[in-house]
């Protein structure tokens, strides 16, 4: 799905989810501090009820304030929130949890700026992590066009380096696998929302699924609810990171 679609239904996913009322499971300790880190043109706010989710179970929670249009900046941007927690909070473990573009900026700072020292738990949700098309016919965000400087960098030797517990969790009806090489537990998908229409829509629905939000805390319990997976470095692809419905799915296979 086209990142440029998403401002256009999270409206609508937003009243959704607020017509479910859901209630919050029991709390756990607060031992980890959470940065969520959001998808391409959306802005905080579609995160507020994760956040406040995450928080009520336990994990105080901040979203940050970035765009997704410069994942390399973002990247520096969480690197200075995650020295903010770490000064506020002494001795607090830190996770980030990054949907779409927002799991690419993530990894960006874990491999290639040292957060790997810094960062407990890494989650990433809907994450292109070896590139989305919709990417290559954007004016920002070239950066996930599959086969970009970005991320062949990325996604040289090890995808998920450092003592960092790395998740991926996605929808059913997601374009893009999300496997990393190394270890990274890789949770079951989640079912599709029959509500919602076989387009792509499910990607931007993932933040507001309290089934999404139970996978997070999961990870950050440090509980695989999938498998855990260790690829051969350099083993992934683009074209292996596919499922059925992406376009250029059938031609690339």
């Amino acid at each position: 799905m086209s990142f440029r679609r998403m401002p256009l239904i999270v409206a609508a996913a937003l009243l959704l989810c607020l017509s479910l009322g859901i209630a919050p499971s029991h709390a756990s300790p607060a031992q980890t501090r959470v940065l969520i880190i959001p998808g391409q043109y959306v802005g905080t706010a579609p995160f507020s009820l994760m956040a406040q989710n995450l928080a009520s179970r336990g994990y105080p929670t901040t979203v940050l304030d970035l765009k997704g249009f410069e994942p390399r900046s973002d990247a520096r941007a969480i690197a200075a929130a995650v020295d903010r927690e770490r000064a506020a909070h002494p001795g607090a473990k830190i996770a980030l949890v990054g949907h779409s573009i927002g799991g690419m900026s993530a990894r960006w700072y874990l491999k290639e700026l040292g957060g790997t020292d810094k960062v407990a738990t890494y989650v990433a949700i809907g994450a292109p992590q070896y590139g989305s098309s919709a990417a290559c016919t954007q004016n920002v965000g070239r950066d996930v066009c599959p086969g970009s400087a970005f991320l062949t960098a990325i996604n040289k030797g090890d995808d998920a380096p450092g003592p960092t517990e790395y998740f991926s969790i996605r929808s059913a009806r997601e374009y893009a696998t999300g496997d990393l090489d190394g270890g990274q537990c890789r949770v079951w998908p989640i079912s599709a929302n029959e509500s919602l229409p076989a387009m792509g829509y499910e990607h931007t629905f993932e933040p507001f699924d309290a089934r999404v939000w139970d996978a997070v805390v999961a990870s950050l319990h440090g509980r695989c609810a999938g498998r855990f997976v260790v690829d051969a470095d350099n083993s992934l692809s683009y074209q292996k990171s596919l499922l059925p419905g992406a376009p250029g799915y059938r031609k690339l296979k």
